[in-house]
């Protein structure tokens, strides 16, 4: 996708699939969660199958589990490729993590080692899922409570040599980076300003909460106000073709999303006219 300004939507759900298609002239895009169509039952994806030609859809992925020390499951990632040319997506993401070990499925989204030998074996899976999916991967940040002690990298470090040996572009999730910020005591913005021109393909954004003292990426609440500062920083240096709203609980609350998706796209206008502003001051 080539657009001077990012397309600007909602994390599709399947429970607010009513909601979502009373508002959808409000939004330039919707990313699907292939998984949800994958594991939903014949109603849920027909629903996401009528969506195809009524708006642009992009397309995200929670079960690929990249850094899982093994092959990829390819079983699984032929139906994801098949999906994606069915829905007619021209991009799909996933998350630099793993969700599974040989034999179990761990339900979560876990941090890996930042070490050599481990982004050679992911550097080795994505060349497997660019091989078999035929439009360009995204790679996605997450939280993490926890680093492992024989990391030797940054996050940003980590990023850009995965990404450099492949030619992926980054998700970057920009609530996921300010809670990881405040939980680990690093500044977000020096992983902003370490990512080189165009390696930023899209963004996530949401609404966390605190459990227990430690802030948590439950996509529950509206966007926090310094994780839309960290948008404005981001979008200044930044150009993705892609903004994404991310909604998973208390999704009852529709009036409350749709508030927060007008905050978004009023924050998005804003950068744009700080852009245009700026460049010719520049040229």
């Amino acid at each position: 996708m080539d657009h001077a300004a990012p397309l600007v939507g909602l994390g599709y759900r399947p429970p607010i699939e009513s909601q979502i298609a009373g508002a959808l002239a409000e939004f330039d895009v919707l990313e699907i969660t292939l998984d949800h169509y994958l594991l939903g039952g014949a109603v849920q994806q027909a629903e996401i199958l009528g969506l195809v030609g009524r708006i642009e859809l992009c397309a995200h992925g929670i079960g690929l589990s990249l850094g899982t020390d093994g092959p990829v499951d390819r079983r699984y990632l032929d139906r994801i490729a098949a999906l994606i040319e069915v829905l007619n997506i021209p991009v799909y993401s996933e998350h630099v993590a793993f969700t599974r070990v040989p034999g179990r499925d761990l339900a979560n989204l876990l941090p890996l080692p930042k070490t050599e030998a481990v982004a050679e074996h992911l550097i080795r899976n994505i060349r497997i899922v660019q091989s078999c999916v035929p439009v360009p991967l995204l790679l996605e940040n997450i939280t993490y409570l926890f680093d492992w002690p024989d990391s030797v990298m940054s996050d940003a470090e980590f990023f850009n040599l995965i990404c450099r040996e492949t030619g992926a572009r980054v998700l970057l999730d920009v609530e996921n980076l300010y809670i990881n910020s405040c939980n680990h005591g690093f500044d977000p913005h020096d992983f902003v300003d370490a990512l080189p021109a165009g390696a930023v393909g899209g963004l996530h954004v949401a609404g966390g909460g605190i459990v227990d003292g430690v802030l948590v990426d439950t996509h529950d609440h509206p966007m926090r106000a310094e994780a839309m500062a960290l948008l404005d920083y981001v979008l200044d240096r930044h150009r993705p073709e892609t903004i994404i709203l991310e909604r998973d609980r208390r999704l009852e609350a529709f009036d409350e999303i749709m508030a927060d998706f007008s905050r978004l796209k009023i924050r998005v206008a804003s950068a744009i006219s700080r852009r245009e502003h700026a460049e010719p001051a520049a040229a």
